[in-house]
């Protein structure tokens, strides 16, 4: 077995939690509030069912093949040749994917605070300290996860300070254009839920795995209401004009001022941005290491994890020349990438293995 360690299915609900919201929830109430207007609050909600379908595909696939990930029990579904592509397709995705969060990550720190520092270098550092954690293997992207979602968290509920300067009354009209646009607004965040998918990669290592549908959709639901409460405090505090601002969660801190004294709490939201992302890229990183090692039929991932650094490092830039672009494909291409690869395929998979399964048991019979 490639990893040994062990994690719980607790720890592996703390861990999805960054893992799906650390690059989102500072441009989402932006991105939704464009197609959703005022109703930008309830596209999580319906974003959230690409999120129950990904937990329901990767706990049905891995009651089927246990102890494998998609990268192997694909070759088992569709065949060894087509099954090996795939696995090498997965391998592709999720290094692209793990560059284009450090990319993401160091547009914003560079942008709002390190303005004259090179992106290449606040990309390569944060993508060094993921590398160690990912040679450390499962246990301590656990342990880090636990230690570090309560600084993840602890700057949103700093927002409630805000209340004396919101306007309850921006959230009226309630549905005026019906329920399109909510739908419409929704496309992007149902992206980030198909991330949950991601958990089929930790199942075959969990040390109470009856709990992990639990526990999954307990992370999936306070996704949720995370980034219901991101939507409204942007909405009540900014109104119509939510949809202008790239960083409305940054426009909200920069607002907090008690007493003329707890001001300028800025550093909070970069702490949050930092360890978030730093869970993010490091899970994804480790998969994009365990995938290729898996594909391969390898003993041990580890020899994988600087080659494959500087291989993110090089996606990270790949096509991506300016912010605009960036957010064109976080738009865009994001949201197809992310459910075709996440949702699609292994709803597919799922779908190939019952029947093969059925035409086996019909046969035998």
């Amino acid at each position: 077995m490639l990893e040994k360690g062990k994690i719980s299915a607790f720890q592996l609900g703390i861990m999805m939690y960054p893992t799906v919201l650390a690059t989102g929830f500072l441009a989402l109430p932006m991105i939704t509030s464009e197609k959703a207007h005022n109703d930008l609050w309830m596209t999580p909600v319906i974003a959230s069912l690409s999120g129950f379908i990904a937990i329901y595909v990767a706990m049905k696939l891995h009651e089927l093949y246990p102890k494998e990930t998609v990268n192997q029990y694909s070759k088992h579904i569709i065949g060894n040749i087509p099954g090996y592509v795939l696995s090498l397709v997965y391998v592709l995705v999720n290094a692209y994917s793990t560059g284009l969060i450090a990319r993401q990550y160091a547009e914003f720190v560079k942008s709002c605070f390190l303005f004259k520092t090179p992106i290449l270098i606040i990309i390569f550092s944060i993508l060094l300290l993921a590398a160690f954690a990912v040679r450390g293997g499962v246990e301590i992207l656990a342990r880090s996860a636990v230690i570090f979602t309560p600084i993840f968290i602890l700057p949103l509920s700093i927002l409630l300070l805000l209340i004396p300067e919101m306007d309850m009354r921006n959230v009226l009209p309630v549905m005026e254009h019906g329920i399109i646009p909510v739908i419409k607004g929704a496309i992007v965040p149902q992206a980030w839920f198909s991330e949950l998918f991601l958990i089929s990669y930790f199942l075959p290592l969990l040390t109470d795995l009856k709990k992990s549908r639990k526990w999954s959709v307990i992370s999936l639901c306070v996704i949720v209401v995370t980034m219901i409460f991101v939507d409204l405090i942007s909405l009540f505090l900014l109104g119509s004009d939510t949809e202008n601002k790239i960083y409305p969660i940054l426009i909200a801190i920069r607002y907090i001022s008690v007493a003329n004294f707890f001001e300028n709490l800025e550093s909070l939201l970069l702490a949050m941005w930092v360890v978030g992302n730093f869970i993010k890229i490091s899970v994804f990183y480790y998969i994009a290491v365990l995938s290729i090692a898996q594909s391969l039929k390898l003993s041990e991932y580890r020899p994988f994890v600087f080659p494959m650094g500087l291989f993110i490092l090089v996606f990270s830039f790949w096509d991506i020349a300016s912010f605009s672009y960036l957010g064109f494909i976080l738009k865009v291409i994001s949201p197809l990438f992310l459910s075709l690869f996440y949702m699609l395929i292994p709803l597919l998979l799922l779908t190939l293995a019952v029947l093969r399964k059925r035409k086996t048991t019909s046969e035998g019979t």
